[in-house]
């Protein structure tokens, strides 16, 4: 019984497997993520199938490091299923490949809290090819993102609803892949433990070997690439804030938080740059991001502060008629409505900077000036005789 089972199971899969070949051959744009091609997308009505296909690909992988690697194989499937999708615009559809893609990473991170091995420094190499496995992958969906963010603006078509629902697909994606590196990076710490109590080696002892493993395994240069881009990232913003902190007044932002930011974020940026110099690529990546971060934080403040100042424009208006100069200031805090006996633009714009502190030119910038022609003609007449005399 049992053996007919089997033979039932596997005729099951030659079938359909055939079916989704046949589905596969007539994917439009036939993307691949190395030996990984895009198969049945979610639009299909054979889509269910091609990912029962796949539960049972993984069911049928006994080995836990095997069985991670499938899923992660299974994983880039869903996501260049996902950049088929939103290249056609079937957002709910690209919707259920991502759904799919972190069901997928959860059944990793189960796989890699399972994965074992009599000898610790093996079980520690396979950990490091996975978490390379995981870095690829997590630069897979930057690249696809980037590439989608750029198709969209081109080619429009979406509305904001539809474009924040982009979104927050693809930055679901890449929190999930997080989430199964830090499973992977806790799993290697319990392996260091492991090996320090088997072998009896020094803390140091075992990072370089940790060092020396990474290195053969190519995820040194990975971690090397991101952290150099992460600290890239981070110079960027914090010039950015930093030409921004001109723009604004001191006297009305609170620029001693502002200035705190930027000096933490100074801070440890010198931080990663001194991990990267000693090649702890891993601790520069984290230390670039959080002073990224913090560099933000300030721009949030100042962008806010630039924000309400354009909602509170400085207001002065003058109206000369009559010999006499009706004024209206709104500056910050002061509004005023006040008369002047004079048509005399100088004399006007001398009292306004002595009510409000502006300078002549801050003045002359905002101020509407509005004069009869009369008492116009009569000003130039004015000023002519003085010319004269």
């Amino acid at each position: 019984m049992k053996r007919y089972a089997i033979i039932m199971l596997l005729s099951f899969l030659i079938l359909t497997s055939v079916a989704v070949a046949q589905e596969v051959s007539t994917t439009p744009t036939g993307a691949r993520i190395g030996t990984v091609r895009a198969g049945t997308t979610p639009d299909s009505f054979l889509y269910g199938l091609d990912t029962a296909i796949d539960n049972i690909r993984y069911l049928l992988t006994f080995d836990s490091g095997s069985k991670a690697r499938v899923g992660l194989e299974i994983a880039r499937e869903r996501l260049l299923e996902v950049r088929e999708m939103v290249v056609e615009n079937k957002v709910n559809a690209a919707q259920k490949a991502q759904n799919e893609h972190v069901k997928t990473l959860e059944k990793v991170k189960t796989s890699i809290t399972a994965l074992s091995r009599d000898n610790s420094t093996e079980e520690l190499e396979q950990e490091i090819e996975l978490e390379r496995e995981l870095e690829e992958h997590e630069e897979e969906i930057e690249t696809i993102s980037g590439e989608l963010k750029i198709k969209i603006e081109i080619k429009g078509g979406i509305t904001p609803e539809q474009q924040a629902l982009i979104d927050s697909v693809l930055n679901l994606m890449q929190n999930k892949t997080g989430e199964v590196k830090i499973k992977i990076e806790n799993k290697k710490g319990e392996t260091k433990i492991k090996i320090k109590a088997e072998t009896g080696k020094a803390e140091e002892e075992i990072e370089d070997e940790i060092k020396e493993l990474e290195e053969r395994a190519g995820l040194s240069d990975i971690k090397q690439k991101k952290a150099e881009e992460q600290i890239d990232d981070a110079l960027e913003e914090l010039a950015e804030v930093k030409a921004k902190l001109l723009e604004v007044n001191p006297t009305q932002v609170n620029i001693t938080a502002v200035n705190e930011l930027i000096l933490q974020s100074e801070q440890r940026l010198a931080q990663a740059q001194e991990a990267f110099n000693e090649t702890k690529f891993g601790k520069a990546f984290g230390q670039a991001n959080a002073a990224e971060q913090l560099a933000k934080n300030a721009e949030k403040i100042l962008e806010r502060f630039l924000e309400e100042e354009e909602e509170e424009e400085n207001e002065i208006e003058v109206e000369v008629e009559g010999g006499i100069a009706k004024i209206k200031v709104e500056v910050g805090d002061l509004k005023l409505r006040y008369r002047l006996n004079t048509t005399n633009r100088e004399e006007i714009v001398t009292d306004i900077s002595g009510k409000t502190g502006l300078s002549a030119d801050e003045i002359n910038s905002i101020m509407e000036f509005e004069i009869e022609e009369a008492e116009e003609e009569k000003e130039i007449e004015v000023k002519e005789k003085k010319e004269e005399e």
